[in-house]
């Protein structure tokens, strides 16, 4: 090969790997810094939400969880949550598990209603913190500011704490499990339990599998 040619073929492989390094560079880094732009938002607008006054059901007991009118849109700020075990602490969750509501913040599992389409949503009803059933939230752990990064040290006893606008709700880590990205063991309508499904990719880098953070609503607020 001409040594002219040697050098352009050099020149168009350094340009490839300078492409490729700042492609990762803003994957890894560059995502994190616009999700902390969109949390910063997100906080400006949660906090202007009102807080809801306490729900009764037919009976008149209280029902721990919002009026059923409460439909938010793909994106809009839900509620706030603290993992003190990783050091996570007042972080905004979003409406929807779609690719733009995960770039701004871990998403919560939406029930199949204007804007959300399956399988990004639950033909059943969507349970929210506080409610009896499986709140389901979803997490980036690598990009967009790897929110659950370390989640596999979460342990059994921790607490997950739910700020939202009709009551502060804690609930304490009961197993950790490891499922393919199909698995039905995440999404369970059925549940009796007031109880949380907290998942993100698993390993870290990778999609193969899922890790998901199981907790149930502590004693006392039941």
């Amino acid at each position: 090969m001409p040594m002219r040619a040697i050098r352009v073929l050099g020149k168009f492989l350094i340009s490839v790997g300078m492409g490729v390094l700042l492609f990762v560079v803003w994957t890894l880094w560059g995502t994190g810094l616009a999700t902390q732009r969109a949390q910063a938002q997100l906080s400006k607008e949660y906090a202007s939400l009102p807080a809801f006054d306490p729900v009764r059901n037919d009976r008149g007991e209280l029902v721990a969880g919002p009026p059923s009118s409460f439909k938010p849109a793909p994106g809009d700020p839900v509620f706030k949550m603290s993992l003190p075990r990783i050091d996570i602490d007042g972080l905004n969750v979003v409406e929807g598990v779609g690719t733009e509501e995960l770039s701004m913040g871990p998403g919560h599992y939406p029930e199949c209603r204007p804007g959300f389409r399956k399988p990004l949503c639950t033909e059943g009803e969507e349970i929210w913190p506080g409610e009896r059933g499986r709140t389901i939230i979803s997490g980036h752990r690598t990009t967009h500011g790897a929110p659950f990064w370390g989640l596999d040290k979460m342990r059994t006893g921790d607490e997950i704490v739910f700020d939202t606008k009709w009551g502060q709700f804690t609930y304490l880590v009961t197993t950790t499990r490891v499922v393919s990205p199909s698995s039905l063991a995440i999404a369970n309508p059925d549940s009796k339990k007031a109880e949380v499904a907290i998942t993100t990719c698993n390993p870290r880098f990778s999609a193969a599998e899922r890790l998901v953070v199981f907790a149930e609503l502590a004693e006392g607020q039941k």
